[in-house]
């Protein structure tokens, strides 16, 4: 069943979200502070003056819902129509099944906006295909620029333990070392699905 108007309402808000967090507060919070001016007059402008509401499902074990949901809760508060709600993804699991990355994989975040008529605009699920594909592009660098090291060609899981630590090491620099440019697609990825959504309605009317 699609999240209904009842269930958003019992979500988590932000504050919520962030007083229960166990793992990663500090960064989270970090990563907030460092969305104050990152939400421009455009973002505002945009996403202002009509009812539009964002589900997301996380758990703050996951460091893609440390870098995205950020740049998602500094636009609600910036925005006062638009209103978001937070579900955990462990104690919601009728929600997450309904999406699934790849049809198996309980992936997180997953943002899932809604209009005022509480039509699905779009979801995205843990973080957008561009950011992907330049991991995965970065992934395959640091193993041709280190050749050396043992078992560095392996899938990740077949990797001896240090191998593993030094790509996870790698991958988390560059990670944050993209971050805002990463969360500017995040918030690109979610104003295509307001255009998208009003072009559909546009059709059905």
């Amino acid at each position: 069943m699609p999240i209904s108007r009842e269930r958003f309402a019992q979500g988590l808000t932000a504050d919520e979200f962030i007083a229960e967090m166990t793992r990663n507060q500090e960064r989270f919070e970090d990563n907030l502070a460092a969305m104050n001016d990152f939400i421009t007059d455009e973002d505002r402008a945009f996403f202002g003056g009509r009812r539009l509401a964002i589900a997301a499902i996380a758990e703050d074990w996951c460091t893609d819902v440390i870098q995205f949901l950020a740049p998602v809760i500094a636009l609600a508060r910036q925005v006062p129509d638009l209103e978001l709600r937070v579900f955990l993804r462990d104690q919601n699991h009728d929600l997450i099944d309904q999406y699934l990355k790849q049809g198996k994989f309980r992936s997180i975040p997953v943002f899932v906006l809604y209009d005022e008529r509480w039509n699905e605009l779009g979801y995205f699920i843990e973080r957008p295909e561009q950011v992907t594909r330049e991991m995965a592009e970065e992934t395959r660098r640091f193993a041709a620029a280190h050749p050396e090291i043992e078992g560095i060609t392996r899938a990740y899981e077949n990797m001896p333990e240090e191998t593993r630590k030094a790509v996870s090491q790698n991958s988390s620099r560059y990670r944050w070392d993209n971050m805002l440019r990463w969360d500017r697609i995040c918030l690109d990825e979610l104003r295509g699905m307001v255009v998208r959504g009003a072009e559909q309605r546009a059709v059905a009317d």
